[in-house]
């Protein structure tokens, strides 16, 4: 069975669809989150970095069309960091054809992890170290050019919400010049999550055709987020400083769609049948204020 394109939202329309509600959204988190982060230092600084995300994407399972989104590559990315979340976007082309004559293969994707932090202690243990629990809303989109021409082209989308563990340091010994401005911080989050295929296409049809590749099915997701940066304040000018960061994201996807809130419940608690999809790596340099 030979598929061919339908009529799909275009990857800019879906991305753009994808920011607009990652704005629409963060204007009731950024309350959420002032409220949560009553106790939070206000100097925290934010970033804006660069890097290389190297990516280990893994969807489709046996038969004919077994692999045909899989992708291992390293892809440029942008980051903006802050104590209260990060917007990651990454791209890349020239993604392995597996043999199918095509001239080129592209991804895109954009993941959000933004809300407030519940701080459990300030100044923990006299020093200037604040321990907290970061909580996050989680929207996600990856775009995936298939090896195959003939093949739909894969729009992921996924929503979730989760906790986890973080502190920021202000480095308390040394000149008042390194004491005032070198901040270093780091959060890990588990964030289950909802996932599923965005717009109608032929995704359908290669379900139907070959139940292995479950690209139009909704399933859970189970995303493990580790994040950690060294900021530099005021050394580039009074409020503009240097950072460098890195970035551990990990997937899971269960293996069959959710029916109760016990599989949600289990995604939270690192229970029930996962499969690894994707795991990315990115060290970042960049700019803070």
């Amino acid at each position: 069975m030979v598929l061919r394109h339908r009529d799909a939202p275009t990857v800019p329309v879906l991305l753009s669809t994808f920011l607009l509600g990652v704005f629409l959204a963060a204007g009731p988190l950024a309350a959420g989150a002032q409220a949560l982060s009553e106790s939070e230092e206000d100097g925290s600084p934010t970033a804006l970095s660069v890097g290389n995300l190297s990516t280990d994407f893994t969807f489709g399972g046996s038969g004919e069309n077994a692999g045909v989104y899989n992708y291992n590559t390293n892809s440029q990315a942008l980051m903006i960091s802050g104590s209260n979340g990060s917007l990651l976007v990454d791209y890349a082309s020239s993604l392995d054809t597996g043999g199918f004559d095509r001239d080129t293969r592209r991804t895109i994707g954009a993941e959000a992890l933004f809300g407030g932090n519940a701080t459990l202690f300030d100044d923990f243990l006299r020093l200037p170290l604040s321990i907290y629990v970061p909580i996050r809303v989680n929207l996600d989109y990856r775009y995936v050019q298939p090896q195959n021409p003939d093949l739909t082209n894969l729009h992921r989308g996924a929503g979730g919400l989760g906790a986890g563990g973080g502190a920021e340091l202000q480095l308390p010994v040394g000149p008042d010049f390194i004491k005032d401005n070198l901040f270093v911080r780091g959060s890990a989050v588990l964030v289950p999550a909802v996932a599923t295929s965005l717009g109608g296409n032929d995704a359908d049809e290669i379900v139907n055709d070959d139940p292995s590749i479950e690209t139009s099915r909704t399933r859970m997701r189970r995303m493990l987020n580790i994040n950690l940066e060294a900021l530099f304040t005021e050394l580039l000018g009074e409020s503009t400083g240097v950072m460098a960061g890195y970035t551990f994201r990990a997937y899971g996807r269960s293996q069959q769609e959710p029916s109760s809130v016990g599989d949600v419940i289990d995604a939270a608690t690192l229970e029930g049948d996962y499969r690894e999809t994707s795991v990315q790596h990115m060290i970042r340099i960049g700019l803070s204020w």
